[in-house]
């Protein structure tokens, strides 16, 4: 017996800082979950948590793999319904890029946790409180479609009648620790973008140009030059709007027609960046 799930990263279409709650960030974020997936197969076993990860490398300690972390929290909230089977091996075929802002552990974390229900019986909604203990994006990377993500990330609402967006990821091979571009961010005291949230989700439902906007950017660029690179590169593929996500240092063309992502597709591969076509998850 085993469970079967993809586990589906996210993007952010805008990202503002807002503002603080202790040593934490707020946030307004426009948030897409993508067709770009991890797959995670969980078998049951009597007792203790084994994770293997194979793919794209991505090495983690275990005690630190968001994986590992979510199977155990899940036991601790529903053991009693688990029917003596009270450990799991997980098996996770990594296709989303690790240190990118696309939610790659925390939609191991979903996954895990989706996974885990699957086979014990337990209903989704039961799993949203789990999962807003794992991590800001987790509970997002439960759904599909687009969320607007406010607060600390725990904050989530649907974001209904948008169009379905087309993309070109390009992928540096070094990443951005999040941790240091948002300190990064509050040494450079950069001016918060107020409003782009709303301001392209009304782009979006009108089928114009969305303004994105990212306060993370200028951070991200200096702390990994690859990443102004990245940027240029995207430009180049003559998109409807160029963004990063999270803290980078992934970036994103974004186009609204499919046959225009794939003729930037063609182009993207024989450039410099890691290139991944991916697209609005409804």
């Amino acid at each position: 017996m085993e469970a079967v799930v993809n586990a589906h990263a996210k993007l952010n279409l805008t990202l503002e800082i807002t503002g603080r709650e202790g040593a934490f960030h707020t946030l307004d974020s426009l948030v897409a979950i993508l067709d770009l997936a991890d797959t995670v197969t969980v078998r049951p076993r009597e007792e203790g948590v084994t994770v293997s990860m194979h793919g794209i490398p991505c090495e983690v300690p275990l005690e630190k793999n968001n994986a590992f972390r979510a199977a155990n929290a899940f036991f601790a909230a529903f053991g009693e319904q688990c029917r003596g089977n009270l450990g799991a091996d997980i098996d996770i075929e990594k296709r989303i890029p690790v240190g990118g802002g696309l939610g790659g552990s925390s939609a191991d974390a979903a996954g895990v946790l989706l996974a885990l229900a699957k086979l014990h019986g337990i209903e989704r909604d039961a799993l949203v409180p789990l999962a807003e203990t794992l991590g800001s994006d987790t509970s997002a990377q439960l759904r599909s479609g687009y969320l607007r993500m406010r607060g600390r990330g725990e904050k989530l609402s649907p974001v209904l009648e948008l169009p379905p967006l087309y993309f070109v990821l390009l992928c540096p091979s070094t990443g951005v620790p999040t941790a240091d571009c948002y300190a990064f961010f509050d040494e450079l005291g950069i001016a918060m973008s107020f409003g782009a949230t709303e301001r392209v989700i009304s782009a979006l439902h009108r089928g114009e140009t969305p303004p994105l906007a990212n306060d993370l950017i200028l951070p991200a660029c200096l702390s990994n030059f690859d990443v102004a690179e990245a940027i240029q590169a995207a430009h180049d593929l003559s998109p409807d709007a160029v963004g990063m996500t999270g803290s980078g240092s992934a970036v994103f063309a974004l186009f609204y027609e499919r046959a225009a992502r794939d003729e930037a597709m063609t182009a993207a591969k024989f450039g410099k960046f890691a290139a991944i076509a991916a697209q609005t998850l409804f």
